[in-house]
């Protein structure tokens, strides 16, 4: 293989992959023919046609699966990227705190006790992309709800932390089905959001600088990509609910009034509402058998 068809291959992962199977060779055998010999790049206007005609693919495979599917698995991907994200916010300072200093470790509290519930969340998390089958993620999710229950690590701020944790293994449970699996590509942004918390441990200020950018970046380029798939965008906009509940649910319990988890909601709202109306557009409009996505 030669440096023009490791590059045009590249560039063949604009598509779906269920797509290259079917006419990767074809479209590479065209690449290859319409790019000057010597060359070690296909023409701009080419890299330019294959990526647009890669994109509105993938929007067509989108609409394989019906609206109730698609928002389904966004759900899913959001409650699961919070929990993963919940579990790297309990076990990070456990972890810092060792590798600073034994004695802060000691002082932070056992590290059993946030393995305890975090090793059977991850586990959960883990089932719904592998297996799929509510029965098998309800077994994963049964001991995870106690083991939150009984983890201290939890329980550190306020109730709101292992509240909002219950009711995401519940979302979990219940969004799972008998079906295939989703797609395992959405464990790279469940991923994406569960490494965020060890760069914010980085030392301030930059750590917190580079959360944030990470953070907006990430929002920046799930609206931008609604155009084509709007799932993304939904799972996001259920992650940050997520993160923003624990406080309030906390708050309301002691009788404060959360006042300010209003804007986060609003803004929530005006990106998640067109997400969803994109979403409609961008799926199958009648029930059938569906591809896994």
């Amino acid at each position: 293989m030669n440096t023009l068809e490791r590059h045009c291959r590249f560039l063949l992962r604009a598509y779906p992959a269920a797509y290259r199977e079917v006419r990767g060779e074809e479209i590479i055998g065209t690449l290859l023919e319409a790019t000057t010999p010597g060359r070690s790049w296909p023409r701009l206007r080419d890299i330019r046609g294959l990526a647009f005609s890669g994109l509105r693919t993938r929007a067509m495979f989108n609409r394989q699966l019906t609206t109730r599917a698609n928002l389904r698995i966004a759900v899913q991907a959001g409650v699961a990227a919070y929990l993963a994200y919940s579990v790297a916010g309990v076990v990070v300072p456990y972890v810092r705190a060792e590798v600073s200093n034994g004695a802060q470790f000691v002082q932070a509290g056992p590290v059993g006790l946030p393995l305890l519930a975090c090793g059977p969340i991850l586990v959960t998390v883990g089932l719904v992309w592998l297996a799929g089958s509510r029965m098998v993620v309800l077994a994963g999710a049964l001991p995870s709800a106690a083991a939150v229950c009984v983890g201290e690590s939890w329980h550190r701020y306020s109730l709101g932390a292992p509240v909002v944790a219950l009711a995401s293994l519940a979302a979990m449970v219940a969004l799972s089905g008998n079906g295939a699996p989703p797609n395992r590509r959405w464990l790279a942004l469940i991923g994406f959001f569960a490494v965020l918390p060890i760069v914010a441990e980085v030392e301030p200020p930059a750590g917190q600088y580079l959360f944030e950018v990470l953070l907006l970046t990430a929002g920046a380029v799930g609206i931008v990509w609604a155009v084509i798939d709007a799932r993304p965008a939904i799972a996001m906009s259920v992650f940050l609910l997520g993160t923003w509940l624990p406080t309030a649910v906390g708050d309301l319990t002691q009788g404060l009034s959360p006042v300010y988890v209003w804007p986060y909601v609003v803004i929530m709202t005006l990106v998640a509402v067109p997400a969803v109306w994109l979403l409609r557009r961008q799926s199958a409009h009648a029930s059938r058998p569906t591809p896994t996505s």
